[in-house]
C-alpha cells in the first residue's frame, strides 16, 4: 500500500475523532453563539484539527480546551480568526492553571494556518478564564491602507478580593498580520471599577461611598504616526454616590478620553495610566 494512502487515511481517522468529540459539545456551544452581543462563536472541527496538526494545540484529547472563539473575518471573508486556550495540565483547578493562548488566522476554506501568535497566561485570584471567556472583536480598526487589526478579549471569571479599591476586566489585545506571525500592537482592559471615597465593606451608618465605573470604546483617528492611525480611547464613566443606612443614591455620567500614538512597534499606552486615567477624586470636583 502506498505511504501517501496510509497517511491520508490516518489524517481522515484523526479528523473523524475530532468531529465525534465536538458533536458532544454542539449543544452548549450553540448557547454561546446565540448571545448576539458577544462574538464568541465556537471553533469548528476543521479549525481545531488544523491547529493541532500544526503543533499549536495538544494532539487528540490529551488536554482539554479551556476556552475558544472563532469567526470568519468580515474584513476578508476568505480568512477565519481563531483564539483557543488550553492548560499545561488537566489536573489543575480553575484559578490555578497555567494556560497557553493560541491566536491564529486560517484560510477559511481549507483551514490552513497562515499567521499565529502564542502567549502564556497564569491564573490567580484576579484572573481565571471560563469556558466563555474569549471574545473576538472584529470592529473596523483600519490602522493603515489595507491593514485592519482585530481584537482578542479575555474576560475573567475570578471573584477577586472582597473589598477592593479597584478592579479591571475584559483585557483586549489588537493584532495585525505580519507575514506568518500576528503582532500585538495594543493592549488594555476595557471595563473598570474604582472606589473614590469611603469603604465599600464598612456598614457604619452615615458613611458616604463614592464609586466610579468606566467602559472603554476605541475609535480610529485620521491623524497618523509611524504609518498607523492614532487611537482615541474614550472612557464612558458612571459615578455613583450612596450613604450607608439611607435610600439616597445619586448617579451621574461623563466622558474622558486619551489619544494614543503608534511608536513603530506598538501603541504607547502610558497616557491611560494603567487604564485608570478617568478617575476623578472628590477633591478635584
Amino acid at each position: 500500500m502506498p505511504v501517501s494512502t496510509v497517511s491520508e487515511r490516518g489524517r481522515a481517522f484523526r479528523l473523524r475523532r475530532w468531529l465525534c468529540a465536538l458533536a458532544c459539545l454542539s449543544a452548549t456551544a450553540g448557547v454561546q453563539a446565540m448571545d448576539a452581543a458577544a462574538p464568541r462563536d465556537p471553533c469548528g472541527a476543521q479549525a481545531l484539527y488544523a491547529l493541532s496538526e500544526a503543533g499549536l494545540l495538544p494532539p487528540g484529547d490529551t488536554l482539554p480546551i479551556v476556552s475558544q472563539a472563532c469567526r470568519i473575518w468580515p474584513f476578508d471573508p476568505t480568512l477565519e480568526l481563531a483564539a483557543v486556550a488550553y492548560p499545561s495540565s488537566a489536573d489543575d483547578r480553575m484559578g490555578e492553571r497555567a494556560l497557553r493562548l493560541v491566536v491564529a488566522v486560517l484560510d477559511a476554506k481549507d483551514a490552513r494556518v497562515l499567521s499565529t501568535h502564542q502567549i502564556d497566561l497564569g491564573e490567580d485570584a484576579a484572573f481565571a478564564l471560563a469556558e466563555d471567556g474569549i471574545l473576538l472583536d472584529t470592529a473596523r480598526y483600519d490602522l493603515a491602507r489595507g491593514i485592519r487589526a482585530f481584537g482578542v478579549v479575555l474576560r475573567s471569571s475570578a471573584p477577586g478580593p472582597s473589598c477592593p479599591d479597584g478592579r479591571a476586566n475584559d483585557e483586549m489585545t489588537l493584532y495585525v498580520r505580519d507575514s506568518e506571525r500576528l503582532r500585538p500592537v495594543f493592549t488594555s482592559h476595557l471595563d473598570f471599577w474604582a472606589r473614590v471615597e469611603g469603604e465599600p465593606c464598612s456598614w457604619a451608618r452615615g458613611q458616604r461611598l463614592v464609586t466610579e465605573e468606566a467602559r472603554f470604546t476605541i475609535e480610529v483617528q485620521p491623524t497618523v504616526h509611524h504609518g498607523f492611525a492614532d487611537l482615541r480611547v474614550q472612557a464612558n464613566v458612571t459615578r455613583t454616590e450612596t450613604v450607608t443606612g439611607s435610600d439616597r443614591e445619586q448617579s451621574s455620567q461623563r466622558r474622558d478620553s486619551r489619544v494614543l500614538r503608534y511608536d513603530g512597534l506598538r501603541y504607547d499606552a502610558r497616557p491611560l495610566q494603567n487604564g485608570f486615567f478617568w478617575i476623578q477624586d472628590t477633591e478635584s470636583e
